[in-house]
């Protein structure tokens, strides 16, 4: 039997009864996607909080989630715990205190309804928290981290995923009812209302449960409140439209974006940039600064991102291959400076040379492999945002991103450095910073416009291939290039340039395609494709694979340069 809000429910009762409704407050929140929850010892061995009681037993050929085992297997044993998830009243009374913290006019308030502790002297508070429960019984379902930065940043190898327990499954919303009640003698019906105004923005805000900053546990109240930012800190809110082969978590069948893929994105591209104007070992510190780390030491960030779901998502194309479109909403929050100078900077140029998820590197397009059946390959990303009307104040959708012309690739980055040199004087370097990773800047990358094909790989609207026949036909110039297999350029599954996704020991490649529906006016073309090489440590002019990619880019009829190092002539 599933007892899950019964306890809530006989309390407002007994409010009700005994004329006290005024000190009761409850409301339906609804998790958007998981909330990350602990209590019993994860996988990875980590103990959080309290989010479960035993609902079914425990099968011992299946073992233990503590006992150290891989996605797969974990997958095939436990991927549904015998739990049912919950919210901890503590929870949330901590995360209301927190968000109290951020707000003087509010702390001594906190301190008298809450209560606090001074050295052993507790005062007691005022309000109680009880547990919050899903409306129906939700068992606790397998999640994973898959660290890439090794992997994608530093061309060392694929990390290892490793399992973690969630509230939520990643494809249901869960509707949970939260409740306060004031001590009866102690509180009093407005103290109540007070309290719940801090309840409704605190969770709004940050949501439950670990990993909050990486898009876990976000919650949502009702359209109409609008959570207030902290102090000093702004938000962005992006609108996304991503057509892509595919992202998946822990089951490699089931396609599913996460909001952990854009935190993976945004914080690779952040370390990509970093490392271009910093030693390797400040530009991770920084990396950590910005967006929290779990080691050596445990540190909170200051960029917290939230993925919000619309109605197209994982909605699967009409015929064959099979690629998935997702469309949302994409929300970064941090201090204003931080946000405005050094984050947005780095997404204008990032948006502009590649997806997000699998296949990033790629523009989405139809792929042959070696037994001649055709996969869908690569994403197509497009972020919008409002801007308002100078003239007639009207809010209006543009795309975010930057033109393809060099002045203003040039100033973008010389004002984003600008902003890094007053953030973190004594970090900054002029060295070269040409190490053997992907490092953006301009000595150390090449970014080129080059002529695409004459129409889109897809038709948008009801996601199908505008011409699955002729695949070659929806290629650019620089896809044309990457997929060189002969000698003398060799560069498809060349783990040196164009990489090698399905070989055991799978290797990045170090440039990025992405096209961009803008007419190439030399070649007459209605599509570019913007060619990103890194560099990895080569030098524009040596024999190297990469340093003979780049001269090819150069002389490619119709090629634009518009960032980074080139070869001579």
């Amino acid at each position: 039997m599933y007892t899950g809000s019964r306890l809530i429910e006989l309390l407002e009762l007994q409010h009700q009864r005994r004329s006290q409704s005024g000190l009761f407050k409850k409301d339906t929140f609804t998790i958007q996607w998981r909330a990350k929850v602990g209590s019993f010892p994860h996988p990875d061995i980590e103990t959080i909080v309290s989010a479960g009681e035993p609902c079914g037993a425990w099968r011992p050929t299946q073992g233990r989630p503590e006992d150290k085992r891989n996605v797969n297997e974990n997958w095939e044993r436990l991927r549904i715990l015998p739990l049912n998830g919950y919210i901890p009243g503590a929870s949330i009374r901590g995360l209301v205190r927190a968000w109290a913290k951020q707000r003087p006019d509010i702390l001594p308030r906190m301190y008298e309804l809450l209560g606090y502790q001074n050295n052993d002297t507790i005062t007691a508070g005022k309000i109680e928290f009880l547990d919050a429960w899903p409306d129906e019984p939700t068992k606790l379902t397998l999640d994973i981290v898959n660290p890439q930065q090794e992997f994608q940043v530093y061309h060392q190898g694929q990390g290892t995923p490793l399992s973690l327990y969630t509230l939520g499954d990643g494809k249901d919303y869960i509707p949970v009812t939260v409740a306060i009640r004031g001590i009866p003698g102690r509180a009093t019906d407005a103290e109540v209302s007070e309290v719940w105004g801090w309840v409704q923005q605190a969770l709004s805000l940050y949501g439950v449960g670990n990993r909050t900053a990486s898009g876990y546990g976000t919650l949502k109240f009702s359209d109409s409140l609008k959570p207030t930012p902290d102090p000093d800190c702004t938000v962005k809110q992006f609108d996304f439209s991503l057509y892509s082969q595919g992202s998946a978590g822990p089951n490699m069948q089931t396609m599913e974006l996460r909001p952990s893929h854009w935190r993976g994105w945004l914080r690779s591209w952040i370390l990509r940039f970093l490392l271009g104007v910093m030693s390797q070992q400040d530009a991770q510190k920084t990396v950590g600064e910005l967006l929290g780390t779990l080691e050596p030491q445990t540190r909170k960030g200051c960029v917290r991102l939230q993925m919000l779901k619309s109605l197209t998502w994982g909605d699967s194309s009409s015929g064959q291959p099979r690629f998935y479109a997702w469309k949302g909403k994409l929300q970064i929050s941090a201090p204003k400076d931080i946000l405005n100078t050094i984050i947005l900077p780095i997404i204008r140029f990032a948006v502009m040379v590649g997806g997000v998820g699998r296949g990033w590197r790629r523009p989405l397009h139809i792929f042959h492999m070696n037994t001649g059946k055709a996969a869908a390959r690569g994403t197509l990303l497009t972020l919008t945002h409002k801007l308002r009307n100078r003239t007639t104040q009207e809010w209006e959708t543009k795309p975010y991103g930057l033109p393809l012309d060099a002045a203003t690739w040039a100033k973008a980055y010389s004002d984003w450095l600008a902003a890094v040199q007053s953030q973190w004087p004594d970090r900054v370097t002029a060295d070269n910073h040409n190490i053997n990773a992907e490092v953006f800047s301009p000595n150390t990358c090449a970014i080129y416009a080059v002529p695409g094909s004459d129409t889109e790989a897809i038709q948008r609207q009801e996601p199908c291939w505008k011409q699955a026949d002729d695949a070659e036909a929806t290629r650019g110039d620089g896809m044309y290039l990457i997929y060189q297999p002969t000698a003398p350029r060799n560069y498809k599954r060349n783990p040196e340039i164009g990489g090698n996704a399905g070989a055991g020991n799978a290797s990045c490649s170090w440039a990025s395609i992405k096209r961009v529906n803008i007419p190439n006016k030399e070649q007459e073309t209605d599509c570019q494709e913007i060619v990103c090489l890194f560099m990895g440590g080569q030098t524009p002019n040596s024999n190297h694979v990469r340093s003979r990619f780049l001269r090819d880019l150069g002389r490619m009829s119709g090629a634009v340069h518009l960032f980074g190092v080139q070869a001579s002539n």
